[in-house]
């Protein structure tokens, strides 16, 4: 859920960027008449370099296996009849015309077809190209359109797949069948919400109407982008995705894309100051008012369509306006949990004006009480308690930061995780110094950071995504599954069998975390995720260690679980 939000935030917060060496952020690959289009230019490439990464689970499972298993199913053994460079190309112009242009050699292009037919579809063949739909029309449409085809979605060979659409362009042809299923949303997801354990009417109806607004602006936010881009790109055994969106002219998201920045880097601020954790986060904060204004913008239209009068949008705009004024540059963020300490959520962050910020954070209580109505009216009441100057640490006052949150109205599965979580109550100890502002929770002793930021020699590791993702991102992040596997386990109950078990996790030590970073570029954002190698070869590992288990199970005669 923590990882979620994050991501949700990297993704949302486009105004935390740097613009210096970034990577070029190609423009995504659209065909105007189509809503939606799956290519895969360099078919042998891609299925070569993909066969690197499933051979890491089953070893036999190498490039020339998949395009061997693949051409069989096609009557082209090896598939011989594309050849090196050429690929393919599936293209949806709405949901009742799709079809798929294939560049195939002639002499292989009857048993393509023949293929096709025995499956119910009609194909054409011309030019070195073979169009495949689900009927005469959806084939008449697609060979008119496969030299554009060809030359929009072809024209650049890689051995990647790559899914583009027009997002803004589907939900507004999809707007009337969307808007039904909104208005019925909260009914549906109440009623199948009251058959879980525990459940009352007050907490499926809280659970159905957060889930709500996240659709909602996960639907607002889709309408701003004119198109957008997802790449699949297999490498060396690892696995790279890329997601770009372009944002709709005149749009509030255009608008935060393109807004002006200034941004400064502090090599003080970086989440390897925390030592270790789940999730680490570095990121950049050039532009806060604009992406103040931005969520406020979301924020309003959501309240004004889910009629949700409780909270003050004024108030909540005041209350955003002074915090993100405080905000001046480079930020950082940990995210770690301990069966104990439970949840760890760190923060360090540049701000403008030390004595605003504990001026803030001392009117927190009165400034708060929009939010708290919020939470209130999902059945979520929270109760905040300021206490400043609770102690000292070499000159540095520390304040502390008491977040209780009720939690009776949840269903009794999600109680017991957030109970797990220690999320029924939290207490931040925070420190300004130095043009900082310092949160830390949970196990991380706050003076140790402190002694950290202070002293000048102090070794401080860097995370992994800067090193895999070239400068002017504006975040980084490392995700180590190994940790995530532990959080899960506590919620799990005791079981060999499991993908969660200690010996599986203890297997998971030492991996290369997953990492990510986002770019800006000429009113384009990509965010991108890198899988390592090492991580998919360990899951393969454990699938294979599992499939042993349950065979020795089968072969002993005991039920396979």
């Amino acid at each position: 859920m923590k990882i979620k939000q994050m991501c949700l935030a990297a993704i949302a917060c486009v105004a935390i960027v740097s613009v210096q060496a970034a990577p070029v952020i190609e423009k995504p690959a659209i065909m105007p008449e189509a809503m939606l289009s799956v290519t895969v230019s360099d078919v042998h490439g891609f299925i070569d370099e993909f066969g690197l990464v499933a051979a890491q689970s089953s070893p036999m499972m190498n490039g020339m296996m998949l395009k061997n298993l693949l051409g069989m199913q096609l009557g082209d053994p090896g598939l011989a009849g594309i050849a090196p460079g050429k690929g393919l190309a599936i293209v949806a112009l709405d949901t009742t015309n799709i079809f798929a242009v294939i560049e195939v050699a002639e002499a292989q292009s009857a048993a393509y077809a023949g293929i096709a037919t025995q499956k119910g579809m009609a194909s054409t063949y011309s030019n070195g190209l073979l169009v495949l739909g689900g009927s005469e029309e959806q084939v008449a449409k697609g060979a008119g359109l496969s030299g554009r085809v060809q030359a929009k979605l072809l024209a650049k060979r890689s051995p990647t797949l790559r899914i583009a659409a027009q997002p803004a362009a589907i939900i507004e042809r999809n707007n009337e069948l969307i808007q039904g299923f909104l208005q019925s949303m909260p009914a549906l997801l109440g009623a199948s919400m009251m058959e879980a354990p525990g459940a009352s009417t007050n907490s499926a109806a809280t659970t159905a109407k957060i889930l709500e607004g996240e659709l909602r602006v996960l639907l607002s936010m889709s309408s701003q982008c004119k198109s957008g881009e997802v790449v699949l790109a297999p490498q060396g055994g690892s696995v790279k995705i890329n997601e770009t969106f372009v944002p709709m002219a005149g749009t509030a998201l255009a608008k935060l894309v393109d807004s002006p920045s200034a941004p400064k880097g502090n090599p003080k601020v970086q989440s390897g100051l925390f030592g270790d954790g789940m999730v680490l986060v570095d990121f950049m904060m050039a532009n806060p008012a604009a992406l103040s204004d931005f969520i406020m913008a979301e924020t309003e239209n959501l309240f004004k369509t889910m009629q949700i009068k409780e909270v003050d949008v004024a108030s909540l705009n005041g209350i955003m306006t002074k915090w993100m004024k405080l905000y001046s540059g480079a930020g950082c963020e940990t995210f770690d949990f301990d069966a104990d300490a439970g949840m760890s959520v760190n923060y360090l962050l540049e701000v403008n004006d030390e004595a605003a910020s504990l001026a803030l954070l001392k009117s927190m209580v009165k400034d708060m009480e929009p939010f708290m109505k919020l939470y209130e009216s999902m059945g979520m009441p929270m109760k905040l308690v300021f206490k400043e100057n609770v102690r000292e640490h070499k000159g540095i006052k520390i304040h502390h930061l008491e977040m209780d949150i009720s939690l009776e109205e949840m269903m009794a599965e999600q109680k017991k995780q957030m109970e797990a979580l220690k999320m029924d109550n939290m207490g931040y100890d925070i420190a300004i110094f130095d043009g900082l502002m310092l949160y830390t929770m949970g196990g991380t002793k706050i003076e140790g950071v402190i002694d950290r930021v202070k002293d000048n020699a102090a070794t401080v590791s860097t995370v992994k995504a800067r090193k895999v993702y070239p400068e002017g991102g504006f975040y980084y992040l490392d995700w180590d599954v190994a940790r995530y596997m532990e959080m899960i386990s506590a919620f799990m109950p005791d079981d060999a069998q499991s993908p969660f078990a200690p010996q599986v996790i203890a297997l998971m030590q030492g991996v290369d975390p997953i990492t990510s970073a986002g770019f800006r570029q000429d009113g384009r954002v990509m965010w991108s995720i890198n899988i390592p190698g090492d991580l998919i070869a360990k899951l393969g590992q454990i699938g294979m260690m599992m499939q042993m288990q349950q065979m020795q199970q089968q072969q002993q005669g005991m039920p396979v679980q």
